[in-house]
């Protein structure tokens, strides 16, 4: 899906994407963070973008392709929820249809980047993957139920 410079982008920073990760995945910038290389990496999969998600993965553990074309899943949000050293939390919000219905998920993950020449992803801990209801609590960790919390900022 190619980047349409006048939208927003959709890591949610609240600006355009081409003042955003667009220009991390157009590759006229490297993000100066983990981050920002979280954010684009994370616009990258809402393009379906899997040169440059190939490409902002470290090279010992980068697998040989990523087969985004046939997903369907539909991101829908980023929450970050802290970004300390080389280490990212983040919640990030999904669709997908099973049994000719949409269901929402959650992908919480740890991220861990390393510096070398510009940052580079290098594997996600604590990885869980969640269907989500609204009367559950929150996939951030807020102490919140979804409906109120995550769910009221989409």
């Amino acid at each position: 899906m190619p980047i349409k410079k006048e939208q927003a982008c959709p890591c949610g920073s609240g600006q355009l994407i081409k003042y955003c990760c667009g220009k991390y995945i157009n590759y006229s910038q490297y993000p100066d963070t983990p981050e920002q290389l979280m954010r684009s990496r994370y616009t990258a999969y809402v393009l379906k973008n899997e040169e440059y998600l190939i490409n902002s993965w470290h090279q010992s553990t980068r697998p040989p392709s990523i087969e985004l074309q046939s997903d369907t899943s539909k991101w829908k949000k980023l929450k970050i929820i802290s970004a300390l050293g080389n280490k990212v939390q983040f919640v990030a919000y999904f669709e997908t249809i099973m049994n000719a219905k949409e269901h929402l998920f959650s992908l919480y993950e740890e991220s861990l980047f390393i510096k070398e020449d510009h940052w580079f992803y290098l594997e996600g801990n604590d990885l869980k993957t969640t269907e989500i209801t609204k009367n559950m609590p929150c996939p951030c960790r807020s102490g919140k139920k979804y409906k109120r919390c995550c769910a009221t900022e989409t």
